[in-house]
């Protein structure tokens, strides 16, 4: 399998290996968040209940690093596109 470019696919490192998953839309099942993609050739659905999602998103929003790399992000793709282009 060919690897995906790394601004297309999330990865997962852990001393098993590192496992790039795609993350292609949000649906809503049955009171749940379910983030719907593909991990490898596999399909793959991660469902968030109503408890973790505002956890998660507690600690998104607080956090420092989070909120560092939410502003540096936009710069951080520019300067992607740019090596890129030259």
């Amino acid at each position: 399998m060919a690897a995906l470019p790394k601004d297309k696919a999330v990865i997962i490192k852990s001393p098993a290996g590192e496992f790039p998953i795609t993350i292609e839309g949000f649906v809503i099942e049955e009171g749940e968040l379910v983030i719907v993609g593909r991990m490898g050739v596999w399909d793959a659905r991660t469902h968030v209940g109503a408890g973790e999602f505002l956890r998660l998103l507690g600690k998104l929003l607080l956090s420092p690093a989070v909120m560092l790399f939410a502003l540096r992000a936009p710069f951080l793709v520019s300067r992607r596109v740019k090596d890129a282009d030259a």
